[in-house]
Protein backbone atom coordinates (compact mmCIF):
# COMPACT_ATOMS: atom_id res chain seq x y z
CA UNK A 1 0.00 0.00 0.00
CA UNK A 2 1.17 3.52 -1.12
CA UNK A 3 0.71 6.44 1.17
CA UNK A 4 0.70 9.87 -0.23
CA UNK A 5 2.37 12.43 2.02
CA UNK A 6 0.96 15.87 1.13
CA UNK A 7 3.05 19.08 0.21
CA UNK A 8 2.71 20.33 3.09
CA UNK A 9 4.30 17.58 4.83
CA UNK A 10 7.09 17.49 2.88
CA UNK A 11 7.61 20.99 3.27
CA UNK A 12 7.63 20.56 7.14
CA UNK A 13 9.71 17.73 7.65
CA UNK A 14 12.50 19.62 4.83
CA UNK A 15 12.42 22.52 7.31
CA UNK A 16 13.15 20.34 10.51
CA UNK A 17 15.88 18.25 9.08
CA UNK A 18 17.41 21.95 7.96
CA UNK A 19 16.89 22.91 11.58
CA UNK A 20 18.48 19.70 12.57
CA UNK A 21 21.66 20.06 10.69
CA UNK A 22 22.11 23.81 11.59
CA UNK A 23 21.80 22.87 14.98
CA UNK A 24 24.52 20.24 14.59
CA UNK A 25 26.88 22.73 13.20
CA UNK A 26 25.93 25.33 15.87
CA UNK A 27 26.05 23.16 18.76
CA UNK A 28 27.88 19.91 18.00
CA UNK A 29 27.65 18.84 21.46
CA UNK A 30 29.49 16.33 23.64
CA UNK A 31 30.16 13.95 20.85
CA UNK A 32 33.22 16.53 19.47
CA UNK A 33 34.66 17.86 22.47
CA UNK A 34 37.94 16.71 22.27
CA UNK A 35 39.83 19.04 25.00
CA UNK A 36 41.78 17.82 28.08
CA UNK A 37 44.77 16.48 25.52
CA UNK A 38 42.43 13.49 24.48
CA UNK A 39 43.77 14.49 21.21
CA UNK A 40 47.13 13.67 19.55
CA UNK A 41 48.90 16.92 20.17
CA UNK A 42 50.16 18.91 16.73
CA UNK A 43 51.77 22.20 15.14
CA UNK A 44 48.97 24.76 15.42
CA UNK A 45 48.44 26.02 11.07
CA UNK A 46 49.99 29.69 10.95
CA UNK A 47 48.30 32.18 9.48
CA UNK A 48 48.07 36.21 9.02
CA UNK A 49 44.26 37.87 9.41
CA UNK A 50 43.86 41.51 9.39
CA UNK A 51 42.19 43.00 12.40
CA UNK A 52 38.97 45.28 12.42
CA UNK A 53 41.04 48.25 13.08
CA UNK A 54 43.12 47.36 9.69
CA UNK A 55 46.37 45.57 11.40
CA UNK A 56 47.69 42.14 10.70
CA UNK A 57 47.91 39.54 13.22
CA UNK A 58 50.10 36.21 12.56
CA UNK A 59 50.17 33.55 14.62
CA UNK A 60 53.29 32.73 13.88
CA UNK A 61 54.92 36.28 15.23
CA UNK A 62 53.40 34.85 19.24
CA UNK A 63 55.70 31.91 19.05
CA UNK A 64 58.14 31.76 21.86
CA UNK A 65 56.49 35.00 23.30
CA UNK A 66 53.32 33.68 24.95
CA UNK A 67 50.12 31.11 24.75
CA UNK A 68 47.24 32.24 22.29
CA UNK A 69 43.39 30.99 22.80
CA UNK A 70 41.94 31.22 19.26
CA UNK A 71 38.05 31.37 19.45
CA UNK A 72 35.83 30.61 16.10
CA UNK A 73 32.89 32.49 16.12
CA UNK A 74 30.13 34.18 13.87
CA UNK A 75 27.40 36.68 14.92
CA UNK A 76 24.89 35.14 13.76
CA UNK A 77 25.26 31.96 16.63
CA UNK A 78 23.81 32.67 20.29
CA UNK A 79 26.41 29.96 21.87
CA UNK A 80 29.39 32.35 20.08
CA UNK A 81 27.62 35.47 21.65
CA UNK A 82 26.66 34.40 25.42
CA UNK A 83 30.48 33.12 26.51
CA UNK A 84 31.87 36.60 25.50
CA UNK A 85 31.60 37.17 29.18
CA UNK A 86 33.78 34.41 29.78
CA UNK A 87 36.31 35.54 27.38
CA UNK A 88 36.57 39.22 29.14
CA UNK A 89 36.71 37.67 32.97
CA UNK A 90 39.72 35.80 31.18
CA UNK A 91 41.09 38.81 29.95
CA UNK A 92 41.27 40.42 32.88
CA UNK A 93 42.42 37.33 35.58
CA UNK A 94 45.17 36.45 32.98
CA UNK A 95 47.75 39.40 31.19
CA UNK A 96 48.33 39.55 28.03
CA UNK A 97 51.45 38.76 28.05
CA UNK A 98 51.08 35.60 28.91
CA UNK A 99 48.10 34.85 26.62
CA UNK A 100 46.93 36.21 23.72
CA UNK A 101 43.10 35.92 22.58
CA UNK A 102 42.16 36.15 19.37
CA UNK A 103 38.62 35.94 18.05
CA UNK A 104 38.14 34.45 14.50
CA UNK A 105 34.64 35.27 12.92
CA UNK A 106 34.00 32.36 10.52
CA UNK A 107 33.36 34.62 7.77
CA UNK A 108 30.62 32.24 6.44
CA UNK A 109 27.09 34.01 6.66
CA UNK A 110 28.98 37.44 7.96
CA UNK A 111 29.98 40.27 6.28
CA UNK A 112 32.93 42.54 7.37
CA UNK A 113 31.00 45.30 7.90
CA UNK A 114 28.65 43.22 10.05
CA UNK A 115 31.39 42.14 12.07
CA UNK A 116 32.61 45.72 12.59
CA UNK A 117 29.09 46.83 13.19
CA UNK A 118 28.47 44.01 16.12
CA UNK A 119 32.08 44.63 17.30
CA UNK A 120 30.72 48.91 18.21
CA UNK A 121 27.47 46.91 19.95
CA UNK A 122 29.51 44.02 21.46
CA UNK A 123 33.43 45.41 21.84
CA UNK A 124 35.85 42.56 23.01
CA UNK A 125 38.80 43.31 24.72
CA UNK A 126 41.12 41.44 22.31
CA UNK A 127 41.29 41.16 18.66
CA UNK A 128 39.20 40.52 16.44
CA UNK A 129 40.05 38.75 12.92
CA UNK A 130 37.93 38.38 9.68
CA UNK A 131 38.25 35.87 7.86
CA UNK A 132 36.60 36.06 4.51
CA UNK A 133 36.97 33.35 2.51
CA UNK A 134 37.46 30.95 5.54
CA UNK A 135 40.81 29.82 4.73
CA UNK A 136 41.87 29.95 8.48
CA UNK A 137 38.85 28.31 9.35
CA UNK A 138 38.94 25.37 6.64
CA UNK A 139 43.08 24.77 7.78
CA UNK A 140 41.84 23.95 11.68
CA UNK A 141 39.12 21.61 10.57
CA UNK A 142 36.10 23.76 12.12
CA UNK A 143 32.96 22.18 11.87
CA UNK A 144 30.87 23.76 14.51
CA UNK A 145 30.97 26.80 16.37
CA UNK A 146 31.97 28.02 19.09
CA UNK A 147 35.53 26.04 18.88
CA UNK A 148 38.16 27.03 21.25
CA UNK A 149 41.87 25.92 20.35
CA UNK A 150 44.56 26.75 22.43
CA UNK A 151 48.00 27.08 21.52
CA UNK A 152 51.11 26.99 23.82
CA UNK A 153 54.66 28.72 23.48
CA UNK A 154 56.07 26.25 21.19
CA UNK A 155 53.31 26.88 18.73
CA UNK A 156 51.31 23.40 19.69
CA UNK A 157 47.52 23.11 20.07
CA UNK A 158 47.23 21.65 23.88
CA UNK A 159 43.54 21.71 23.32
CA UNK A 160 40.27 21.83 21.73
CA UNK A 161 36.69 21.75 22.16
CA UNK A 162 33.05 23.56 21.72
CA UNK A 163 33.33 24.11 25.14
CA UNK A 164 34.93 27.47 26.73
CA UNK A 165 38.38 25.90 28.49
CA UNK A 166 37.83 25.79 32.64
CA UNK A 167 41.63 26.98 33.08
CA UNK A 168 43.14 27.53 30.04
CA UNK A 169 46.76 28.36 31.56
CA UNK A 170 46.81 24.63 33.39
CA UNK A 171 47.20 23.12 29.52
CA UNK A 172 49.88 25.42 28.22
CA UNK A 173 51.73 24.09 31.56
CA UNK A 174 51.73 20.48 31.29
Amino acid sequence: MKTKCSKTSRMVCSMLLALLLSLALVYPGSASEVGKRDFETKMAPDFELDDLEGGSVKLSALRNEKAVLIYFWATWCPHCVSIQPNLTKLRREVSEQDLEILGINVGSGDSLERVKRFQERHPADWPILYDADSKVTRSYGVQGIPLFILVDLEGREVFRGNSFPEDPMAHTRQ
